[in-house]
């Protein structure tokens, strides 16, 4: 299993150094079975938090992180 997490992030850090550690907020979406649907569905809600209230040198990356057995 998956998770879809939307990061939003400043432009002063690049792609790589955008983590969950080092975003502005991060938004937790569903859990998926696949990278498939990761990618799909992660873009679908990333589209439905387009309109979140972000200053303009933010930007939002979606990360798919493997969900930790307990």
């Amino acid at each position: 299993m998956l998770q879809i997490l939307i990061l939003v992030c400043s432009t002063s850090l690049s792609s790589v150094e955008c983590q969950v550690e080092t975003a502005h907020d991060v938004i937790n979406g569903p859990q998926v079975a696949s990278v498939f649907q990761c990618g799909r569905q992660g873009q679908s809600l990333l589209a439905r938090t387009a309109t979140l209230g972000r200053s303009p040198g933010d930007y939002i990356k979606v990360v798919c992180k493997p969900v930790k057995k307990a």
